[in-house]
This record gives C-alpha cells, sequence and structure tokens, in this order.
C-alpha cells in the first residue's frame, strides 16, 4: 500500500505485470482508491508531459556483517532526463512533501551526470555541444 505496487511481482495494485499502467482511478468495494494518493507511484507520477523522463531501479543486497541484519540492502535509482531542473526537480518535491514511503527510505546519495549526445560522423564525443553549428 505505501508503494502502491504488489511486493511479489511489482505491478500496480490495479495490474498483473510491473509495467502495467496504474489505474489511479480505480476504487475498492467501499468507494476508496485502489493505490492512495499518498502512495510512492502516485506521488512519483505526474500528469505534465514536460516532467517525464526515463527511471530505473536496481536493488542489491551486499553481506555486511557489521549490521545486526549481517546485510546492507537497498535500491540504485538512475533517472535519465534532459533537463533534471523542469523533470527530476518537481517529481522530487512532491516525493518530498508527501510520499507514504518517506517513513522507510534514508538516501545517502546523490548525483547528477551529463551524457554528451553520440559523435557524429567524422566528429568528436560532444561536439554539437562545445562547438556552434
Amino acid at each position: 500500500m505505501i508503494v502502491g505496487r504488489r511486493l511479489d511481482t511489482g505491478a500496480p495494485l490495479t495490474g498483473r505485470a510491473e509495467r502495467d499502467e496504474p489505474d489511479f482511478g480505480a476504487t475498492d468495494r467501499f468507494g476508496f482508491p485502489v493505490i492512495d494518493p499518498a502512495s510512492h507511484i502516485a506521488r512519483a507520477r505526474s500528469t505534465d508531459p514536460a516532467e517525464r523522463f526515463l527511471r530505473r531501479a536496481y536493488n542489491y543486497t551486499e553481506p555486511d556483517p557489521r549490521r545486526t541484519t549481517g546485510e546492507d540492502s537497498g535500491l540504485v535509482f538512475l533517472a535519465y532526463a534532459a533537463d533534471p531542473a523542469r523533470q527530476f526537480v518537481p517529481v522530487q518535491q512532491r516525493l518530498d512533501d508527501l510520499d507514504r514511503l518517506n517513513e522507510w527510505v534514508t538516501t545517502i546519495g546523490s548525483a547528477v551526470y551529463a551524457v554528451p549526445p553520440a559523435a557524429p560522423q567524422g566528429g568528436y564525443t560532444g561536439q554539437s555541444l562545445l562547438e556552434e553549428s
């Protein structure tokens, strides 16, 4: 309920497979939303096409005998955006304002990297960024 997805498949609570489109308008037999409007999936989603970007998450678990669980585990989240200020920051602001997942998450790092476009035929990587056309 906190994330808005099924634990076993990663599917939205209104779907069957991980990549199914969530139905934020679906209600249960009592008329309550199936996907909580404060869930992570609902808060991270935007109706503004200008805020769309490619997201990828990778879980990890590493042995760590110093921890009571014997392991360090977490998630590495990658976001690919053409304009982080326009696309990524508004989503992060919504998540900061209200996200049921915040109680369970500790962010330990963040970074932004520029990935230049591919080299043109006979040119070099980043040429379109560094030279006027």
